[in-house]
C-alpha cells in the first residue's frame, strides 16, 4: 500500500524525499550513511527509489 505523500513518482529528489518524510537533510545524509536509506545516483542527482521510500517508510512503522 503506497504512502499518500509517496505515491506517484518513480524517484524522488532528496529534497522531495525529506519533505516527504518530515526530515532535514542533514539527517537524511546520516540514515544514508548508517545504511538505513539507499539512493542511486542519475548523473550528480542522488535519488531515491519509490521502492526504498516505501521500505523506509515501512520500517518506520515497525520500529515504534
Amino acid at each position: 500500500m503506497r504512502n499518500e505523500y509517496l505515491s506517484g513518482k518513480l524517484t524522488y529528489t532528496v529534497a522531495a524525499f525529506c519533505d516527504a518524510v518530515g526530515i532535514g537533510a542533514t539527517k537524511f545524509y546520516e540514515l544514508v550513511k548508517a545504511g538505513e536509506i539507499k539512493t542511486v545516483k542519475c548523473g550528480k542527482r542522488t535519488l531515491v527509489t519509490a521502492d526504498e521510500a516505501e521500505r523506509f517508510v515501512a520500517s518506520l512503522s515497525e520500529a515504534a
